[in-house]
């Protein structure tokens, strides 16, 4: 068993922080306004695994001290991934599901139901959660047709791996719009938002 070191805890972060952050967070914005549309994003982390390096970015980027992180069952179980997290942000890291801001998982079959999670309230629509949903690949999976604010008539969307149940759920979200979770896909190097406003059509209708 290959054991995580304390200074694995403290290494591999962004290395110019303000920058890098900076840099991570205009890919992410891009990706949420232009749903479905992959956005190549460069590896700048080097964070313990199995937590990839993109998920870790997109964290370094948007967590800080005042939002929590939920980990899926395999990525709290890792030696050495929420310490390194939690030195990389400040962010605490939480095991009840309601009180996640960013919500991690390292593959879409050890994401939690969705309902799980905080969609806000009618006042406080922006109180809900982020999901970062590790992929294999963003092309390659079931179609699906995504339509909304921020696309041109339509666009296909097919992340490899991404259950029926998972696309039902993700359809559910939206219905509750303005409130409803955020989804950033992410890939070996580039991701894709789904954000609560885009309407998804399955091949079920």
């Amino acid at each position: 068993m290959t054991l995580t070191s304390n200074a694995d805890s403290f290494s591999g972060g962004f290395k110019q922080p303000v920058f890098d952050a900076q840099s991570v967070f205009r890919v992410i914005l891009d990706a949420l306004s232009r749903p479905g549309q992959p956005k190549a994003l460069a590896l700048r982390t080097r964070p313990p695994k199995p937590l990839s390096p993109l998920l870790a970015d997109i964290l370094c980027a948007l967590a800080d001290q005042d939002s929590a992180v939920f980990f899926d069952p395999a990525l709290s179980r890792a030696r050495g991934v929420a310490d390194w997290v939690r030195f990389q942000t400040g962010a605490p890291c939480v095991t009840n599901p309601v009180e996640a801001d960013f919500v991690v998982a390292s593959a879409p079959d050890v994401l939690p139901p969705l309902s799980q999670f905080s969609i806000g309230t009618a006042d406080y629509p922006d109180r809900s959660a982020t999901v970062l949903i590790a992929v294999e690949s963003l092309e390659g999976g079931d179609e699906v047709t995504l339509s909304g604010p921020g696309i041109k008539g339509s666009v296909t969307f097919a992340p490899k791996g991404i259950a029926k149940g998972l696309w039902q759920q993700l359809v559910a979200n939206h219905a509750h719009y303005p409130r409803g979770l955020d989804v950033i896909f992410v890939g070996p190097d580039a991701i894709a938002g789904l954000p609560r406003s885009t309407i998804i059509e399955t091949a079920e209708g």
